[in-house]
């Protein structure tokens, strides 16, 4: 038993020494991506950035300046300080990005309930796979919003905020599939997020056409 016991201890500790090795490294590997998220965010939806804190400009800064040193006591500890400044930011990054989710996903409910009314007035009918379509959306939206919500309670403000971001973007995309006007503060988003997806699947749906 003793034996055993001594060769579980080996192999958790050898283990554990690959973790350490790798820790430097998968840590700076998953802060860029992180930190790069925050700041699509704030870029596209035009957010400023905290001044009572180190600017998440200057912490990044820090830490690729570190990681070109090399020194492994100062990177890990100029990780540690940065990664606490980027919980900081992205927690309250996700209060604003719940109320943006939200402010789009009530903004693409209304102009779609909008298009229905001047459809009955005008007696012209929206074809069915362009409805279905901005029905999906909607319905993503709102699935997303409340993943989001999920993740920031439980305290993973990275997930929360991609997935309030693929909110805000299949808002959007309700948006570019009945031709209506983008709202004001959102057309960035509209352009970088939403745009890309739309303009694929487009291109998806002609090449099946084609095919068929």
């Amino acid at each position: 038993m003793r034996t055993v016991t001594l060769a579980l201890a080996f192999i958790l500790s050898l283990s554990l020494l690959g973790k350490t090795t790798l820790s430097s490294r998968e840590r700076k590997k998953q802060f860029d991506q992180k930190i790069g998220l925050v700041f699509d965010v704030k870029e596209t939806l035009s957010l400023p950035e905290e001044s009572e804190r180190n600017t998440l400009s200057t912490v990044r800064s820090e830490v690729e300046d570190a990681y070109r040193i090399g020194e492994k006591i100062r990177m890990e500890k100029t990780l540690s300080i940065a990664e606490g400044e980027l919980a900081f930011a992205s927690r309250k990054l996700c209060i604003d990005l719940e109320e943006k989710s939200q402010d789009i996903y009530e903004k693409a409910q209304g102009s779609f309930l909008l298009v229905e009314s001047e459809e009955k007035a005008s007696g012209k009918k929206m074809e069915w796979d362009t409805r279905e379509k901005i029905q999906r959306y909607l319905i993503m939206a709102k699935s997303e919003k409340d993943h989001a919500k999920e993740f920031y309670i439980s305290g993973n403000y990275h997930m929360s905020l991609h997935t309030y971001k693929r909110s805000i973007m299949y808002s959007l995309l309700s948006f570019l599939s009945h031709g209506k006007e983008i709202p004001e503060g959102y057309q960035t988003a509209a352009n970088v997020w939403a745009e890309p997806v739309w303009q694929y699947n487009h291109k998806t749906k002609r090449q099946s056409i084609r095919e068929n």
